[in-house]
């Protein structure tokens, strides 16, 4: 199966040195990553918030993570279906066919879920811990770095995201301390979170596709995007958004605040997965069109 079925919705953008906050006209200029020399194709999933880590895989194969753009191979991974995230520290969250584990430190390590249950990994935070939920998605379950061989269930269905704090937001538009008290968003319950990102909030309005609304992990509205339509895929610290819209065609584009700072590209040839903190964006594209090849990339503004 080629990466492009695969990953249909997946692309990050990245680049070194770039500045933080994204200017008005960007171009946004892409920088390929390095691939195993057999690798038919390969993909990037995930990127740390600093830049400096990316997490991918080759195609139907191992998985990879990129460290300042030098290319590392993870043993014993070869049957994962997928890259969940990577933090700052190099630490890869995924799923195989045993079941979710990290990578971290050079070793594959299984996470531990009540028995009798299956367990999938959603996110993983700057401190190391690991979100994810069991089968049947009503319950969140949450593996604290600190306390290594346990987890703590939540009876609250369908988490997107844990920060550095250890809040957790909700597609339902509530947000969780870590000592389990919890906000409810401007607009709750008619508002759907899609991402919680370096402190910063972002989902629809009324579940519209049109209209995109940014809150704090407080609950207050910040600002509102039109765009036609909108599937978020990620937000800076400075408020750098990267999101699928439609302009003839469907296509990844790029947000200051609320004004459009650049397109990034047709999603039939790349596709985008993320932002980080440096400004860049990450994810793969179509190197090679004569035969379908598909590589890891990310794009910088210039």
């Amino acid at each position: 199966m080629r990466v492009a079925a695969l990953c249909a919705a997946v692309i990050t953008v990245l680049a070194a040195a770039v500045p933080a906050q994204a200017q008005a006209g960007c171009v946004w200029r892409p920088t390929d990553l390095p691939l195993p020399e057999t690798a038919p194709s390969g993909t990037l999933s995930a990127a740390s918030p600093d830049g400096r880590y990316f997490a991918g895989q080759v195609e139907e194969g191992v998985l990879l993570l990129w460290h300042d753009r030098q290319l590392i191979e993870l043993p014993g991974t070869e049957s994962a279906w997928r890259v969940a995230g990577v933090n700052g520290s190099g630490h890869v969250v995924a799923i195989d066919d045993v079941g979710s584990f990290v990578h971290r430190d050079g070793a594959k390590q299984y996470l531990p879920v009540p028995e009798g249950r299956k367990a999938y990994v959603r996110d993983v935070n700057e401190a190391g811990d690991v979100l994810g939920y069991l089968d049947g998605g009503n319950t969140t379950i949450v593996w604290k770095a600190a306390d290594p061989g346990t987890y703590e269930l939540i009876q609250t269905a369908n988490a997107v995201a844990i920060d550095e704090e250890g809040r957790i937001a909700f597609r339902n538009g509530v947000i969780r301390s870590a000592d389990g008290t919890q906000v409810q968003i401007a607009g709750h319950p008619a508002v759907q979170i899609e991402k919680f990102q370096s402190g910063r909030v972002i989902g629809r309005v009324d579940r519209a596709f049109n209209k995109l609304r940014e809150w704090t992990p407080e609950g207050a509205v910040v600002r509102d995007y039109v765009m036609n339509p909108s599937s978020p895929i990620g937000i800076n610290r400075d408020g750098m958004l990267a999101s699928g819209y439609f302009s003839s065609g469907n296509r990844y584009g790029a947000w200051q605040g609320s004004t459009f700072v650049g397109d990034v590209g047709s999603s039939q040839n790349l596709h985008v997965v993320g932002v980080t903190d440096t400004g860049l964006l990450a994810g793969y594209r179509q190197w090679r069109a004569e035969d379908n090849f598909w590589g890891p990339s990310t794009w910088a503004c210039s």
